[in-house]
């Protein structure tokens, strides 16, 4: 085995310290506010039947170039999902009895055999929030509300969400057949990712005119033809408090066919986005013959990590050193106290020279370093280190301590 590559499949990753507490804190913060708004969970599996991922509204037969799809023993053809809006369709088509407006949210992994590169990978997580069964606009607000609450929770400050109407879109280039607005928007689609000129030659190879398409939508945008739908979302924006962060922008349209009327997608402000969705009212009608109408929005959690402040920042970090086995309960007291009041605490596990125990701190970046050994313990004082300066300071109880940590406080 020693040849073997232990490296993580391409696309993957492993996600560890630092990374894996930004990871953890996303997840937390939107399992929160979700809640918050009366969204329940809900887990489907990692898999589906391939006819399910290929439902007409989704990506088709195309699908089979951009996701991972595979036959099982039995000789089913079956693909990971590519997104949680798909499998949430056809769990709602399976179980018509569900009170409707039905609010869920899933936070899990997705794959798509994508092309690897810097915040785009084969393996990627989301947060999404939808609500089914209802046909108001009041359903997309509360859906960009949920998104605004999180992108503050986490430290953003200058995001927006930019929205615009499908709709509107296909009004706009009526000219041309539904298959090639289709190709069109998902060229339109790839902005970000390819620019303003690799689009334009992306469309030229459709035999359209890219730089007129392209002008059409600067026109649009500069006149803001915001269509009934828009107007009303923007009211319902006035009332919940967030129109300072939608703005209205035509060169959104969303990749996946299944979007019908409204499409949104969350600008970071750091020149990177992290999210979207929209309205999709023909979807579940695919696979339960009821029309249904639905909205939603999802987060991108593996981008987030990358671009989001370290959660950590500005809390104390402590490391106590085991200098005697004898004294655990001490030290498992004095870790509480701290813990309860914000402090970031770690007991070193080990029994090894204290040398080795603060080139752990070291390599930790702990911020202090507390000392309780059998000297301290003589003469009832405990010992803190600044990991930084070196300082030392001497404090008589937990109080003390807590007070010494907040006069130093980052």
């Amino acid at each position: 085995m020693s040849n073997t590559n232990l490296s993580p499949p391409k696309g993957t990753r492993d996600i560890s310290g630092e990374a894996a507490r930004k990871f953890q804190k996303i997840i937390d913060v939107c399992k929160k506010i979700f809640e918050s708004y009366g969204f329940e969970p809900l887990f489907t599996p990692a898999f589906e039947n391939f006819e399910i991922l290929a439902a007409k509204g989704g990506l088709g037969e195309a699908v089979k170039e951009e996701i991972y799809c595979f036959k099982d023993k039995g000789g089913r053809e079956l693909g990971l999902r590519f997104d949680l809006t798909v499998p949430l369709a056809r769990f709602v088509a399976l179980h018509k009895e569900i009170t409707k407006p039905y609010k869920r949210y899933a936070i899990a992994p997705v794959w798509r055999y994508d092309n690897p590169q810097r915040l785009r990978y084969r393996e990627f997580w989301q947060a999404d929030a939808d609500i089914i069964g209802s046909s108001s606009t009041l359903a997309d607000a509360e859906c960009l509300a949920m998104a605004c609450e999180v992108m503050e929770k986490l430290g953003f400050e200058k995001f927006s969400i930019r929205i615009s109407d499908r709709e509107f879109l296909e009004k706009l280039f009526k000219e041309f057949s539904e298959e090639k607005r289709t190709k069109i928007f998902r060229c339109i689609d790839k902005m970000d990712k390819i620019g303003e000129e690799g689009v334009i030659s992306e469309i030229d190879s459709l035999g359209v005119n890219g730089r007129e398409v392209i002008e059409k939508l600067k026109k649009a945008k500069e006149k803001k033809a915001l269509t009934k739908r828009l107007e009303e979302l923007f009211s319902c924006a006035r009332a919940l408090g967030i129109e300072e962060y939608i703005t209205f922008d035509p060169f959104i349209v969303r990749g996946l066919d299944y979007y019908t009327s409204l499409v949104f997608e969350i600008d970071t402000g750091v020149g990177v986005s992290c999210g979207g969705g929209g309205r999709y009212d023909n979807l579940i009608g695919i696979f339960s013959k009821v029309p249904t109408p639905a909205t939603g929005i999802s987060l991108g959690i593996s981008r987030l990590v990358e671009i989001m402040k370290n959660p950590e920042e500005g809390r104390i970090r402590v490391f106590i050193p085991l200098l005697e086995k004898s004294l655990l309960q001490e030290y498992y007291a004095l870790a509480r106290f701290l813990r309860k009041r914000g402090v970031l605490c770690e007991i070193y596990c080990d029994e090894k020279p204290l040398r080795k125990q603060l080139d752990y701190a070291n390599s930790k970046k702990f911020d202090f370093s507390i000392f309780l050994g059998r000297g301290e313990k003589e003469k009832n004082v405990i010992k803190i280190r600044n990991m930084r300066t070196g300082e030392e300071t001497l404090a008589s109880a937990p109080e003390e301590v807590m007070e010494c940590l907040k006069g130093t406080e980052k």
